[in-house]
């Protein structure tokens, strides 16, 4: 639907073994303009960083080149980009897409996880000041496919990034996820960072998990922890009820539901929502 803040690419249900992300020695094209971009945006972001105490690292992501998908397998290809590129690109100029070309951009593949507790909610995090954008959104749990997790083989295992988002956000270790499911491709329709959305099942309870935030690490990313029922009417009340809501976590949550609770429920809850 035109009214959402997020486009589906794919929609399925993928277990481990089922989405498969290579990487190739594909760069975007180079652009003197995007060039000069970055270099003036990320200098002017190291000097803000300074100014307000918070560390600001490049680090190398996976580029979004192309997807191809069937009802039982997901097949993604990336290749290099930094995070550098990402601000200059998608996250601060996104309004220069029609000139510079979408294609043309950083478009670093992300990983977002709804929690799902072991009695009955759905958990997200509210981002905090230190961050660099979404500052006090509620998001969902994940991050960014950094280029360093490529193996011998070429393929980035998107399963264990989103593992090590989670027990790095929420200190939720992977033996403690008992189910991880793929539920497709979305994107941001302002910023167009394409994100792959999981539900991760966990063993913990919603108790366990809601006051795990170290108030006293400064790279501690929110500042609390939010719950959702898992129930229909209570993801459309938490959607239209939660002020300051990221669009991928209002996708991350409809793909979680259109999967619990079927199409009809996805149909007009994403039409409550767009109106």
């Amino acid at each position: 639907m035109k009214n959402l803040p997020f486009e589906i690419d794919v929609y399925g249900h993928y277990p481990p073994g089922m989405v498969r992300m290579n990487w190739l020695d594909q760069p975007a094209p180079a652009m003197p303009e995007i060039d000069r971009l970055v270099a003036q945006v990320w200098q002017e972001q190291v000097d803000i960083a300074k100014r307000e105490g918070r560390r600001l690292f490049n680090g190398q992501l996976a580029r979004y080149l192309r997807h191809r998908s069937c009802e039982k397998s997901l097949v993604i290809d990336v290749g290099p980009t930094d995070y550098a590129t990402f601000m200059a690109t998608n996250l601060f100029n996104p309004h220069r897409a029609a000139e510079l070309g979408w294609e043309n951009f950083s478009n670093p593949m992300g990983t977002s996880a709804t929690i799902i507790t072991s009695d009955g909610h759905l958990i997200y995090g509210r981002r905090g000041t230190n961050v660099a954008f979404h500052q006090g959104y509620v998001h969902t749990i994940g991050g960014g496919v950094e280029a360093n997790e490529v193996d011998t083989d070429g393929r980035i295992d998107v399963f264990a990034s989103i593992r090590r988002e989670i027990n790095e956000e929420i200190a939720i270790a992977p033996e403690a996820i008992r189910e991880l499911t793929c539920l497709g491709l979305i994107y941001d329709r302002h910023i167009r960072q394409p994100e792959l959305i999981f539900d991760a099942i966990v063993a913990h309870s919603r108790e366990e998990l809601i006051h795990r935030i170290d108030a006293g690490d400064p790279e501690e990313e929110h500042e609390e922890f939010v719950s959702c029922a898992d129930q229909p009417d209570a993801i459309l009340r938490f959607i239209k009820q939660t002020n300051k809501i990221a669009p991928i976590a209002i996708g991350a949550a409809l793909l979680h539901g259109r999967r619990r609770f079927g199409e009809e429920w996805f149909r007009e809850t994403s039409q409550a929502i767009s109106m």
